[in-house]
């Protein structure tokens, strides 16, 4: 057990060292909830061609998930940012993110995927989920930061972590998951926004997590 977490939070750490997660951004308290479906997931697409939702109009786009394993709806005039990281992180397994930011910067969106070289287990699974937020989603950096208000798992076995920061003045809500048979594919998708975001800022982020799916 201990071998298979430090394993898996090896590859967390080396992938958001390079810059693959955006923090530090201020953010505020929701309370969003939605059952995000689980399936069986795809292997790694080669060269798979990055999507883009980049546009000027605020009309609703749908991002899907360059192997498939996720979408949900976004306005098309959120910024849009893929990073391919393969296996420079991790000499056996592939990662990548998707980040989506609000015209006026003070609410994001971030799927995280790792294809993990060995099985994962629900327990392996939540406590990389609390250290990511702890490291990469606190204003510090540092266990202390973060709290957990709202730990939910989900009727398809997902997990939810509601959650604020304590010294950064906002607040988020993370969704992670298993895939495949072997569960060796991570998936874990964060919403967090501004104290100061009004109520249209927090319906995008509800009507985008109310749209996640997997495509068919």
């Amino acid at each position: 057990m201990k071998s298979q977490y430090r394993m898996l939070l090896g590859v967390f750490a080396l992938l958001f060292a390079v810059g693959c997660l955006c923090s530090n951004t201020n953010i505020s308290p929701s309370t969003p909830s939605t059952n995000a479906p689980i399936a069986t997931s795809s292997a790694p697409t080669a060269n798979a061609p990055q999507p883009s939702t980049n546009g000027s109009s605020s009309g609703l786009v749908t991002f899907v998930d360059q192997n498939n394993l996720l979408s949900f709806d976004l306005p098309g005039d959120w910024t849009y940012e893929h990073n391919e990281l393969g296996d420079k992180v991790y000499s056996d397994a592939n990662a990548y993110s998707d980040t989506f930011t609000s015209p006026d910067e003070i609410a994001k969106m971030e799927s995280l995927v790792i294809f993990a070289n060995e099985t994962v287990n629900n327990s392996v699974s939540a406590g990389a989920a609390l250290d990511l937020l702890h490291r990469y989603y606190s204003a510090t950096g540092k266990v202390g930061d973060i709290r957990i208000s709202s730990d939910q798992i989900m009727q398809d076995g997902s997990e939810r972590f509601e959650w604020t920061s304590k010294s950064g003045g906002y607040s988020g809500v993370s969704y992670f998951e298993l895939r495949g048979n072997n569960k060796k594919t991570w998936l874990m998708l964060t919403a967090w926004w501004d104290d100061d975001s009004d109520q249209a800022t927090l319906d995008v982020i509800n009507n985008a997590i109310a749209s996640y799916a997997i495509p068919q």
